[in-house]
């Protein structure tokens, strides 16, 4: 029985207008080789100049992480050729990154949590694009020194699924945060991960890097193949090579790239053109400040607070925005619990945003307007049914539940008061079928649940209906 072990190097995107050490623009989508300069393309005798919000970003990640922040940071220049870094070195933090010795704690599927722990968190600037097309390599430099957050984790995981998990966990992290669109699809976010196994017990196994994974199903696919690739090595009696592969998604295979370097092929030494950062009081505020509840701790206060089940808890906390809706929305609405709202959410509005193709953040209904449909159900104003189509004409119109249901003349007829007579006037026209379910025939009994609707133009509430019916024809 063999023993896995997975660390991983998260590389984010941050969410800075400029690059880390030039002023080009960070903008992903631009034509090719737009957003270069001096600085960024590597020409001699350029100087690097350091992108104070970047720095801002970084720290802000460190400490929601629970990192030991640095109180005097360094840059350090990794040394290695590629045609995709002009200068032929990357500007890196190896010394003295922002944040040391965290640890975050995330869901697993079946509701248990697990704690990773966070080796370090630096900044750096991102390599260009490299664009294989036959026997061309084409290279955009757009993206040479984005500014780019790498955490690097212990080898605290084991198994694939456990690092999807994490790896989803982790993005709503720095979603919630505001740093990084997280993005994997566009590059925003990428993630190299390292896999070792072992007899059960034995401890670490020799690691084997998997290089610029760019879906967490890749990254559990991968992990789950290298499982099985290293225990027919082990089996074979041979030793399993420290190297560094890639995953080859066509095949579902990884496949060998390069012997892997260690710390002293990449040559460190501090980069001389940047001084070291000392963050100050006003600077560590903002970091403070700019603090948020995660998304784990989010979804376990309103587990607590409003008696949500998992899965509500999972939708709701799943973006931030949605989760600060959902909130205000209960809040807005104190007569209905959270799990009422939920549903509102999981259902019928995502419903609406999908046939509108809108996102909550752009579509017409508010926190606001969601309180005051539930608000109107709770008082009895209006009916399921009704409330229903008040949300739909809330995307249609972009209008209040209370203005549409004035001018629309849809409040319920709640009261036996309003809806006898109806019901009368529906027994006095169909004698015959009254006659028939009072001889037994229950099935023509929704025949006159569907006129006395029609009636009233759908806006009896069905519960008094049928309460109705029963006491006429009892």
């Amino acid at each position: 029985m063999y023993q896995t072990f997975v660390g991983l190097e998260i590389h984010i995107h941050l969410n800075t207008a400029t690059k880390v050490f030039c002023g080009c623009k960070a903008h992903f989508g631009d034509e090719p080789n737009t957003n270069v300069c001096p600085v960024c393309m590597g020409y001699p005798g350029v100087l690097p100049v350091l992108n104070q919000h970047a720095l801002e970003l970084a720290y802000t990640v460190s400490l929601a992480l629970g990192c030991q922040l640095s109180h005097r940071t360094l840059f350090d220049r990794k040394n290695y050729f590629y045609p995709d870094m002009p200068k032929n070195y990357q500007i890196t933090q190896f010394h003295e990154p922002v944040g040391q010795n965290g640890s975050i704690e995330f869901a697993l599927a079946d509701g248990t949590t697990k704690k990773v722990r966070i080796h370090d968190v630096h900044l750096e600037e991102d390599a260009g694009k490299m664009i294989h097309a036959g026997d061309m390599t084409l290279v955009d430099y757009n993206r040479a020194g984005y500014s780019l957050l790498e955490v690097v984790t212990e080898p605290d995981l084991a198994s694939g699924e456990e690092t999807e998990a994490f790896l989803q966990a982790f993005q709503r992290v720095v979603r919630y945060l505001g740093v990084s669109d997280g993005n994997m699809e566009e590059g925003s976010m990428k993630c190299d991960t390292n896999v070792s196994i072992n007899k059960a017990g034995a401890g670490l196994g020799t690691k084997v890097e998997i290089k610029n994974l760019n879906s967490s199903r890749f990254v559990k696919k991968a992990i789950e193949h290298e499982q099985k690739r290293q225990a027919a090595v082990l089996e074979a009696g041979n030793k399993v090579s420290q190297e560094t592969r890639l995953w080859n998604e066509n095949r579902d295979v990884t496949e060998t790239m390069r012997t892997k370097e260690g710390g002293l092929d990449y040559r460190y030494f501090p980069e001389p053109d940047l001084p070291p950062f000392v963050p100050d009081a006003s600077f560590l505020k903002r970091i403070q400040d700019a603090q948020v509840e995660l998304p784990l701790a989010r979804k376990q206060r309103l587990v607590r607070e409003f008696g949500l089940s998992r899965e509500q808890a999972d939708f709701v906390t799943d973006a931030r925005f949605t989760a600060d809706f959902f909130e205000q929305a209960v809040r807005a609405s104190a007569a209905s619990g959270g799990s009422a709202m939920a549903n509102w959410l999981m259902g019928d509005v995502q419903k609406e945003l999908n046939h509108f193709n809108l996102t909550l953040e752009a579509c017409p209904l508010t926190a606001g307007r969601l309180a005051s449909l539930q608000s109107l159900l709770d008082a009895g104003r209006i009916h399921t049914k009704i409330a229903k189509q008040l949300l739909v004409s809330i995307f249609e119109e972009d209008k209040d539940p209370e203005t549409l249901l004035q001018e629309k003349g849809l409040e319920s007829i709640a009261t036996e008061q309003q809806l006898a007579p109806i019901v009368e006037s529906v027994f006095s026209a169909h004698p015959n079928v009254v006659a028939a379910v009072k001889a037994g025939d229950a099935r023509q009994k929704g025949f006159l649940v569907g006129q006395v609707m029609k009636a009233t133009g759908g806006r009896a509430a069905p519960d008094l209906v049928n309460a109705l019916l029963a006491k006429f024809l009892a």
